[in-house]
């Protein structure tokens, strides 16, 4: 598999930067963000009550990172008399992570073309590709 050639199509600063800057990094970048997801996402609605519960954080804290995700749009917020229920919007999150997945891609398609469309379509590593370089 020996593929010299590789072109570049370099992306600008500002191009990378606008990848990066979706708002999922900073949800996913919090662990308690990432706990609060899987507890939702196994265990369906719940009030603040119930979510504080289960985290060591203080209330306030939880409700804090709670108005964070639901403004990003991964919770959706029900209200039923006095209460809040805070359940996952599982589909917001799907499109969100291949947003992430999809600038990846074109990250790795501007970096060398020819070299990611042959990984992607064999399912290889780039440590496979240097493997076999040296063969």
């Amino acid at each position: 598999m020996k593929r010299e050639t590789c072109e570049k199509n370099a992306l600008t600063p500002e191009q990378m930067n606008m990848l990066f800057q979706q708002d999922i990094f900073k949800i996913l970048g919090e662990n308690i963000r990432m706990e609060i997801i899987k507890f939702l996402a196994l265990n369906g609605p719940a009030d603040i009550s119930s979510i504080s519960e289960h985290f060591p954080q203080d209330r306030s804290v939880i409700s804090k990172h709670l108005k964070m995700m639901k403004e990003e749009g991964l919770l959706i917020l029900t209200v039923a008399s006095r209460h809040h229920y805070y359940q996952l919007d599982g589909m917001a999150f799907l499109y969100k992570m291949e947003a992430v997945v999809s600038d990846i891609k074109v990250i790795l398609e501007n970096t060398c073309e020819d070299t990611y469309s042959y990984l992607y379509e064999h399912h290889l590593t780039y440590k496979d590709y240097l493997e076999d370089q040296k063969d």
